[in-house]
């Protein structure tokens, strides 16, 4: 008779979150080596430790670690065999279901104080990534900006509020993370609403697109969306202005940076056409909203959050020196100087985004890196 070994407890992705989000210390044991991207929030520590470390000697390593400890790998398989030989050693390891595949995909709904009336807008929070997208509700009806692959949370969130996806907009055609617009909009009937320039860049389902051009308004039960054209990070950037009070901006503005110019023109000279683009945009359209309007961006630093990210734009203004510079050639060049690499798989995100490859979500990997910063 075969004797079936004893099953390694595991927590979902969704479960690690919620615990972290309430505030409960975590310990996690990190097996992928120091790589730079792991999972970050208020009340985690991680120990960092090669899993052929681990498995070399798992009698000191159980020794040295934390009694309770969630063991992480990068798809949750070679973890089952360290948390198993920790277990063996008396140390209460468990497992990170799907591992840091799996974190990547965990989503987080914070409500958004905004002094727009009649109107409840959800930030949702993506900390494997920094990615953030947005439900905006009133009446009955809801708009959903820029969401993640999976739909079934979006889905949820819009039965909690007894509100029914009408809307669903991608604010540009990402490139450092994977959409969800299509399939949310195909499984909730909704509308499916994209920049008339991301149909210039081009859309292998464009047939199935509601173009956004700016100044266009889009009615969301008893509130009134104003379209805004955002171009600097890409062409197609677009915005949502919510009651003239909240601008939801996708990757023009973030928190404490600017978004990088270089990902649609990608040579010196066309990401210093675009930043002096966005230069203009950030002035003429952004900041001119006044520094007592809330700023919804489309990212933040990976990590779990403890409220939503909705600064004001005085408050942005003081945190960004860039802001501060006085013409588009001097902002332009201090953009272009700093930028970082690059995302990894950025154009094979595009194509997917675009239509043009199918969904593959072993594309999206670390952080996002759409900050010039």
């Amino acid at each position: 008779m075969t004797i079936s070994a004893t099953p390694i407890p595991t927590i979902t992705p969704d479960q690690l979150l919620s615990r972290v989000a309430r505030g409960e210390h975590v310990e996690l044991l990190d097996t992928r080596g120091a790589d730079g991207w792991t999972i970050s929030g208020p009340g985690v520590h991680v120990t960092q430790r090669p899993s052929a470390q681990l498995l070399a000697d798992p009698a000191a390593a159980a020794e040295s670690l934390p009694d309770d400890v969630i063991v992480i790998c990068n798809r949750g398989i070679s973890a089952r065999t360290i948390a198993e030989q920790l277990r063996k050693r008396g140390n209460n390891a468990s497992v990170l279901e799907g591992g840091m595949r799996g974190w990547i995909g965990a989503l987080r709904a914070v409500p958004v104080e905004t002094p727009v009336e009649g109107v409840q807008i959800l930030q949702v929070q993506r900390p494997g990534r920094g990615c953030l997208s947005y439900v905006v509700a009133s009446g009955g009806s809801a708009l959903v900006v820029d969401p993640a692959p999976d739909p079934a949370t979006y889905l949820e969130l819009a039965a909690r509020l007894g509100v029914t996806i009408t809307d669903v907009v991608d604010t540009h055609i990402h490139a450092d993370h994977l959409s969800g617009a299509r399939a949310l909009a195909d499984q909730a009937g909704a509308t499916l609403r994209l920049p008339e320039a991301a149909l210039a860049r081009g859309l292998a389902y464009a047939d199935r697109i509601t173009p956004l051009r700016d100044g266009d308004q889009i009615q969301v039960g008893e509130q009134s969306l104003r379209v805004v054209s955002l171009p600097g990070h890409t062409t197609d950037m677009t915005g949502l202005v919510v009651g003239e009070q909240v601008l939801i901006g996708g990757d023009s503005l973030f928190a404490d940076g600017i978004a990088r110019p270089d990902l649609q023109e990608g040579d010196p000279e066309g990401s210093r056409a675009m930043a002096a683009t966005l230069y203009a945009t950030l002035h003429e359209k952004v900041l001119s909203l006044g520094d007592d309007a809330i700023l919804l961006p489309g990212h933040a630093h990976p990590g779990i959050l403890t409220d939503a990210v909705a600064p004001t734009l005085g408050q942005v203004r003081a945190k960004v020196p860039e802001l501060a510079l006085g013409s588009a050639a001097e902002f332009a060049e201090a953009l272009v100087a700093g930028m970082p690499p690059r995302p990894a798989n950025y154009q094979a995100i595009i194509a997917v985004n675009s239509g043009d490859a199918p969904l593959d979500l072993d594309l999206e990997s670390g952080g996002n890196s759409c900050s010039a910063s």
